[in-house]
């Protein structure tokens, strides 16, 4: 019985500070530093994965295993190598240029991993040194991965546009979990996945997941302005945590170790070589904040001191990542990973990536213009390809590129205009003839990302809201609006009420109408604080949109346009003559009392080199006698359609 009783008062311990953390919504100010979130996060987690890390489960499970590598490491204390993560970081960025923002350089990556690599190794003559007689080199090696999961060249760097669908990332339970991560991670178990990202609250440095959760939302998150070091060069990061020990600190949750002040006083970190502390520690002090007990550990990673002061993991901790290691899932756990390996060289290798697919023609106009990334993988310059692309598999089009690229370098660039009808759809893009030859790697040469198209609700007279708030109404505002403003306008409201708001908005044809909703705090409405849920519905009660899990907004573009894509030019029989041109390139229309608006001519490089308004038939002749020789791109448009179509320059 009193063993039972101590590992329940033991568990009380840990869980407390959790308990505790997941209410510092409610008690930290806007304007405070939130070091790491990553209690309040696994809080969340372990209402559904109860035997994680965190849990009492846990804890009488891990316990004889970590005393066992506890006696192991007593009995053979010579310094070795035990385990090599693969490390892949997302570098979530809004299109940027490389080095600029949230686009972090690659310069600022690879100090993390050296940082990392000198902290957890206890590396001599860097930061990561200390003399401390509980200091321990944890024996854990990081490496930006050489191979992508299906086998291809990487650098272990994988920069996303994420724009399209959020600008800025929640903190923990919010979009980053539900959205980003989802759509991001790598194989966990083979990988350890890296976030940096732009955080809809600039005070929260980073969190992480404890081992034993779920595989695709496992791995550590941070700011952008605190991945890295200072101390790199051409590395700019300010304050008094530029010193990537953030990562250092999350990674460490990552390997299962707790905070050092968790359970207070009382000392619940399971870790017997770190003293009790009473709580977070900030700047580099000299304390003992817990009466009759040794001085706090403030040289600790798992404390909230400034990067400069940290320097220590202790031989417990050692212990406890090694178990992690040994004994958790989704935690790569071999010497030398394969993934860390380079792949043989080849001659020509381009790889094709989409950016993103941006809206282009307005937000209800169905237009979309792609970015795409073409890199060479291949120890050739990249000086010439091919890049085709298509919608859900139908007919092909082909773009060449041209350019010098060397090994790893990329470049990004837009393609035409795309139109889809309304619904669900497939954007597909391939990259072929490497400088003029064969791609002797077949793994990267195709892309694809799904899309929708823009959907219209012409027929409706109003668009009916109905909102049902979570626990926090005060925090909840809209706006409904036309392209001349608001319109209508409501919220906040009262907390704690959850009874359902309805509004009705009348609405005219042929405009673009916005929806949005915003949450003060940053967490949406749905689902950690009440399950709050909005919906958006036509006259007939059909459903535009629901949602309410988001950060700080959202939006939603309202069509009561008659698209005109299928009607206009579905049966106007536009086409180009003669093609391939010379001296002049002429639109013919079937009906030619039907004019459309107006036209734009792009290059392959998706770059525009003139646009007229249509306003008589002449205007349907256009001299190309000034353009170079090679493949163009016409988009010509009605009201908010339009239709691409190529040419050929001779």
């Amino acid at each position: 019985m009193k063993k039972i009783t101590f590992k329940l008062l033991l568990m009380s311990l840990i869980l407390a500070p959790i308990a505790m953390s997941a209410q510092q919504r409610l008690q930290s100010p806007e304007n405070t530093i939130i070091r790491c979130a990553t209690d309040e996060y696994n809080a969340q987690l372990l209402q559904t994965n109860p035997r994680m890390m965190g849990s009492q489960a846990y804890e009488e499970l891990m316990a004889p295993k970590i005393a066992t590598i506890k006696a192991q490491l007593a009995a053979n204390p010579n310094r070795a190598l035990q385990f090599t993560i693969p490390v892949v970081v997302h570098v979530i960025h809004n299109g940027e240029p490389v080095g600029v923002g949230a686009n972090i350089s690659d310069a600022q990556v690879i100090s993390q991993i050296q940082v990392m690599n000198e902290d957890f190794r206890r590396i001599v003559g860097s930061r990561g040194f200390n003399s401390h007689p509980d200091g321990a080199d944890i024996e854990v090696e990081f490496c930006l991965a050489k191979q992508t999961p299906d086998g291809c060249v990487t650098n272990g760097i994988d920069r996303i546009d994420m724009s399209a669908v959020s600008t800025s990332w929640s903190g923990p339970g919010g979009n980053t979990d539900t959205v980003l991560k989802p759509a991001t991670f790598w194989d966990a178990s083979q990988y350890m996945n890296m976030w940096s990202v732009n955080f809809s609250n600039g005070n929260l440095l980073g969190f992480a997941q404890f081992p034993g959760g779920p595989a695709n939302s496992d791995g550590v998150v941070s700011n952008y302005t605190y991945f890295g070091s200072n101390d790199a060069a051409g590395v700019t990061i300010g304050g008094v945590f530029n010193l990537g020990r953030t990562m250092t600190h999350e990674v460490g949750h990552y390997l299962g170790l707790y905070h050092t002040f968790q359970g207070g006083c009382a000392d619940g970190d399971v870790c017997a070589d770190t003293p009790a502390i009473s709580g977070p520690n900030g700047g580099c002090p000299t304390i003992d904040s817990c009466a009759g007990g040794a001085a706090d550990m403030v040289e600790n990673y798992m404390d909230y001191t400034n990067d400069s002061c940290m320097n220590v993991f202790t031989n417990d901790q050692k212990a406890r990542v090694i178990n992690t290691m040994t004994n958790s899932a989704n935690r790569p756990n071999t010497t030398t990973s394969n993934v860390c390996t380079e792949l043989a060289s080849v001659n020509d290798d381009g790889s094709i990536e989409i950016n993103s697919l941006s809206e282009s023609g307005g937000a209800c106009s169905g237009e979309l213009t792609p970015n795409v990334r073409i890199t060479n993988w291949g120890t050739a310059t990249l000086t010439s390809a091919t890049v085709s692309y298509d919608i859900d598999g139908g007919a092909s089009t082909n773009s060449g590129w041209s350019g010098s690229l060397a090994y790893g370098e990329f470049e990004d660039f837009d393609l035409p205009v795309i139109t889809a009808s309304s619904g669900s759809h497939t954007f597909n893009v391939a990259v072929s003839a490497p400088n003029g030859g064969a791609d002797l790697r077949a793994c990267n040469d195709t892309a694809n990302a799904d899309f929708s198209g823009s959907d219209s609700y012409s027929g409706t007279t109003e668009v009916r809201l109905s909102i049902i708030p979570d626990n926090y109404g005060s925090e909840i505002t809209w706006s409904f609006s036309d392209e001349n403003g608001v319109l209508f306008s409501g919220g906040p409201y009262t907390d704690g009420n959850s009874t359902q708001i309805d509004q009705t908005f009348l609405v005219n044809p042929d405009i673009c109408y916005s929806f949005v909703i915003n949450d003060g705090f940053g967490d949406g409405i749905c689902c950690d604080w009440g399950n709050g849920s909005y919906n958006l519905r036509t006259d007939d009660d059909t459903i535009i949109f629901s949602g309410g899990d988001f950060s700080d907004s959202e939006t939603t573009q309202i069509s009561t346009y008659a698209l005109s894509t299928e009607d206009y030019f579905g049966t106007n029989g536009i086409s180009l003559y003669p093609n391939p041109t010379t001296t002049e390139l002429n639109i013919k229309l079937g009906n030619a009392n039907d004019l459309p608006s107006a036209y734009e001519i792009f290059n392959v490089l998706g770059q525009s080199i003139s646009r007229k308004t249509i306003a008589t038939n002449a205007d349907l002749t256009i001299n190309s006698s000034e353009l170079s020789n090679g493949m163009y791109f016409i988009r010509i448009s009605k009201n908010d359609a339009s239709i691409t179509l190529p040419f050929i320059k001779k």
